[in-house]
């Protein structure tokens, strides 16, 4: 299943588009939509200068959900070097559980987090079984295998 943007309000006709920080040739054909954690549409004289005569009509930044999940967790890693333990240790965050600003992310949590910029991070720490250094924090699960990482941000 492919997407056409053409129709979306807003997008530029005749965009660059990029998949995965690569140029596409073929636009969105063949991107199946539930694959797709980001899109970023930018336009600006600033991009004829950086992409050429093709940039003149704005540039479409696509991340699929793998490719996202690579970008964050690496930045989440660099912040907090709990998280990059824990990374480590489980070979991906599939089975972390993550709180955004003191809310449960259950759905969609590959496109929440792919959203966060390192700039907005104000700290991330990652707790066991409801506790936080030692400390009840009142939030958690039962199996204390799995990482809870709370991410707070600096709007917050």
């Amino acid at each position: 299943m492919s997407q056409d943007l053409s129709s979306v309000p807003g997008v530029p006709q005749n965009a660059l588009i990029f998949v995965d920080s690569i140029l596409s040739k073929k636009g969105m054909e063949g991107l199946d939509p539930s694959k797709i954690a980001l899109i970023d549409i930018v336009k600006g004289k600033k991009l004829k200068e950086k992409y050429g005569p093709e940039g003149e009509n704005g540039v479409i930044f696509i991340e699929t959900v793998d490719f996202a999940r690579k970008r964050y967790t690496r930045m989440f890693a660099e912040i907090s070097p709990e998280y990059k333990k824990q990374l480590e240790k489980a070979g991906n965050d599939s089975s972390f559980q993550y709180l955004l600003d003191g809310s449960l992310i259950n759905t969609s949590k590959e496109q929440m987090l792919a959203a966060l910029l390192r700039k907005d991070i104000d700290s991330i720490n990652v707790m066991f079984n409801g506790e936080l250094n030692g400390k009840p924090t009142g939030v958690g699960c039962s199996n204390t295998n799995i990482p809870m990482v709370m991410i707070r941000t600096k709007t917050n």
